[in-house]
């Protein structure tokens, strides 16, 4: 399974890449922060195809594609391409998210930064991988030398994620940036780069990096510190690299 994940990521991310260099087509859903890609679409496709084509038994939700029956024993959670603001405006941080659970619970994750040629992944009980080479969190323990990474909702619910998260977290850290794309903040994590992320979104945009952190020796619950139930529709992620987790969820709780 991580195989064919892995040869779904590429290929799609190979398409994205591809479709970067000309005039990019895009549609508004919600509103102007809010949009979808001739990108996200032909990726979903590639991926859909692939896993499909290997795994017709399976369950399948994507960003795109939505929710196409009840979750079961192995369900697909995919995100086409996270980031789709920045890769639209011509930013280097987006990516494809590939992750599966098995009975409800991160089993494998397949995250590809095409920008950056990067490759993560793992699968339950066999470490974490970057490009072939094995990764695990930053040892910090020290929240005021961390780097935190934080996101935000479209335009309209943007002031309630800083008050209610960043302004409690900002200056007890050594630096809380923003990359508009939780596959880079959360590979970025299990790499060591950043030491936590802290964002509420859907369950396709964190899936995959969640198996990745935890395979790299991080924790990942939710703002309670609690696991995450991965069938919710939106889900409040805080993810570390372990040793700092305790001290942050006392300051977002």
């Amino acid at each position: 399974m991580l195989e064919i994940a892995k040869r779904a990521a590429v290929e799609a991310g190979k398409a994205i890449l591809f479709l970067r260099k000309g005039q990019l087509k895009e549609r508004i859903k919600s509103n102007a922060s809010d949009i979808v890609t001739e990108a996200d679409i032909v990726s979903d496709r590639i991926i859909d195809k692939i896993l499909k084509r290997s795994f017709p038994t399976h369950s399948f939700i994507s960003e795109e594609t939505v929710n196409e029956g009840k979750f079961s024993q192995y369900t697909w959670i995919i995100d086409p391409l996270d980031g789709t603001l920045g890769y639209a405006g011509g930013l280097p941080f987006y990516g494809v998210s590939i992750g599966l659970v098995k009975n409800n619970k991160p089993y494998l994750g397949v995250i590809n930064l095409p920008a950056f040629g990067s490759l993560y992944w793992a699968e339950k009980g066999k470490g974490a991988y970057l490009n072939g080479k094995k990764i695990k969190v930053a040892p910090l323990t020290d929240l005021s030398r961390a780097i935190i990474s934080f996101d935000y909702h479209f335009a309209g619910g943007r002031k309630k994620d800083i008050q209610r998260i960043l302004i409690k977290i900002a200056d007890k850290v050594r630096y809380p940036p923003t990359f508009a794309c939780s596959v880079v903040s959360l590979a970025y994590v299990a790499q060591g780069i950043c030491h936590g992320n802290i964002h509420s979104a859907y369950p396709w945009d964190f899936l995959a990096g969640a198996a990745i952190i935890e395979e790299a020796g991080g924790r990942v619950t939710d703002y309670q510190g609690k696991a995450i139930d991965w069938s919710k529709k939106s889900i409040d992620l805080l993810a570390t690299n372990g040793s700092l987790h305790k001290e942050i969820l006392s300051i977002i709780k």
